[in-house]
């Protein structure tokens, strides 16, 4: 009588690993876009007339000229690290206004520069002293594969969307006159033009590593209002 050798349980083991590793995986990301959105939602809820005034002057002349492409991209652990530092009291952030999209549910503080501790939260300036309503206000943000999150959600923008502007005191509206895909050398679309106001909205055209196009989101201005929220 023969017996029957039994199959090695490799099988089993190895799937079981890759369910381990794939579990975690979702579990970082989960926790990176709450931990995104955490800090959006906490500097936008802090911020008010006085701390808008004080964040802009602190921060005159400090944008950088504009190189997007050397912006480095989000990793957990660096989220981590902003948050860690949120909690402790050691972040030296300070939110200049804030961005609306109501067509996609953007909802965003907007900081200085495009270094990661302001992208990490929300929009960045693109050049040094803008000015809300005047000149091209132009922003950039990260676009993350969560489809919610940050500026992702401009892949939604359409031809005559508005974009809302604030710095506390005055609300200024803009509608959406073009969206397209430009290389990411092309940093004429942050240019000011003669005779119109306008706001720029600049992000990658998908989410993989090293992505060479850049989406861009443009309006004009139609109006500006007291803010009273």
């Amino acid at each position: 009588m023969t017996t029957r050798k039994r199959k090695p349980k490799k099988r089993s083991l190895w799937l079981l690993v890759m369910f381990l590793i794939g579990s975690g995986l979702i579990l970082v990301a989960l926790t990176q876009n709450f931990s995104v959105t955490h800090l959006g939602d906490a500097a936008r809820r802090g911020m008010t007339a006085d701390s808008v005034q004080r964040a802009t002057k602190a921060a005159a002349g400090e944008t950088a000229p504009f190189n997007y492409a050397k912006t480095s991209q989000l990793t957990p652990l660096a989220v981590a690290g902003y948050g860690l530092r949120e909690l402790t009291g050691t972040e030296t952030y300070g939110a200049v206004g804030q961005l609306r999209v109501p067509a996609v549910g953007l909802n965003l503080p907007i900081g200085i520069g495009v270094g990661n501790n302001t992208l990490v939260r929300g929009a960045g300036t693109l050049k040094a002293n803008q000015r809300m309503g005047q000149g091209n206000y132009a922003l950039a943000g990260h676009y993350m594969t969560s489809k919610r999150i940050l500026f992702s959600p401009l892949k939604g923008v359409r031809n005559g969307d508005s974009i809302y502007l604030t710095d506390k005191q005055q609300l200024y509206r803009y509608r959406v006159t073009r969206v397209q895909v430009v290389d990411r050398h092309r940093v004429d679309v942050i240019d000011d033009v003669p005779g119109k106001k306008l706001v720029t909205l600049v992000t990658c055209a998908s989410a993989k590593r090293g992505e060479p196009k850049r989406l861009v989101v443009q309006g004009e201005l139609r109006s500006v209002t007291a803010d009273r929220v």
